[in-house]
């Protein structure tokens, strides 16, 4: 005689229920979200469009790139060399760079030692800060630890560094350029399939390329000057947090601000609303 299973202890349904026991309903997005064929085929072209630009875009990007940090050397009088980008080389996936190779100075003992009191005044900084600056004060520990690590590497194996200013600067602009290339798509799963206006869609995927593009040159400009000041002994700090993380930063609050976008919905992606009971019983009177 076959056994008979409630269905609350069925195997084949306990992944439908909490840890008390309780049925976990189907969250309210999820059956309310509606993804017409439309809305996902405008989100690929849009995609494509913007990747077809940057393509297209990709040799100027580079010069432009070269020119403006080779620019801020000047004027900030950086000695160095500089050789234009090797344009035989284009592909999409493989951004040349201009070759900065920029003249440093030598970490000194007396500059090491410098540095490692900087970071102890800052730890110690850090725990002075209240509890309402708590996430402030972690971030600021976690970046003096890994400075740390490096005036500790660079006292005892300084010549055994393998990077450059000139491979940080370049590695630098070609994560920029990949994040370009690699923004829209991310567009399309996390903005494009939800129920916003095309303008919208296309304006929020065109100002974060905007963002990198002006950001890029900028950024690594700012850090060869310090990498000119400071010495190869900040590069670990600048590639960690000061690097890609802060582009990836700007890219989640224009997403955040795009969300909050008003009336994103169209007139026929909006489901009819349901008839409430007072409603529905004046309707019969």
């Amino acid at each position: 005689m076959r056994r008979l299973i409630p269905s609350y202890l069925d195997p084949r349904r306990l992944h439908l229920r909490g840890h008390r026991g309780g049925a976990i309903g189907e969250h309210r997005s999820i059956r309310s979200l509606r993804l017409p064929g439309r809305r996902v085929a405008e989100g690929v072209a849009i995609a494509a469009g913007y990747t077809l630009l940057l393509a297209l875009a990709q040799p100027w990007i580079a010069l432009a790139w070269g020119e403006v940090v080779l620019w801020w050397a000047r004027v900030l009088q950086i000695p160095g060399q500089w050789a234009p980008p090797a344009m035989e080389t284009l592909r999409l996936w493989t951004m040349p760079v201009a070759e900065i190779d920029l003249q440093l100075a030598g970490n000194s003992p007396q500059a090491l030692a410098g540095h490692g009191l900087v970071v102890v005044l800052l730890w110690m900084v850090a725990g002075w800060l209240p509890d309402a600056a708590r996430p402030g004060a972690y971030l600021l520990r976690f970046a003096v630890l890994i400075h740390a690590a490096s005036v500790l590497f660079f006292a005892l194996w300084p010549g055994s560094f393998p990077h450059s200013a000139a491979r940080h600067i370049a590695g630098g602009l070609r994560q920029m350029w990949a994040l370009m290339l690699v923004t829209p798509w991310l567009h399309l799963a996390t903005f494009h399939l939800f129920p916003f206006r095309l303008w919208q869609r296309l304006a929020v995927t065109g100002i974060s390329l905007l963002y990198l593009l002006v950001l890029a040159p900028l950024l690594y400009a700012s850090h060869g000057a310090l990498l000119w000041q400071l010495g190869l002994v900040v590069m670990p700090l600048l590639a960690l947090l000061l690097g890609v993380m802060v582009p990836i930063l700007g890219l989640v609050a224009l997403y955040g601000w795009a969300m909050s976008w008003h009336d994103p919905v169209r007139p026929g992606d909006r489901p009819a609303a349901r008839a409430r009971p007072a409603d529905a019983a004046a309707g019969r009177a």
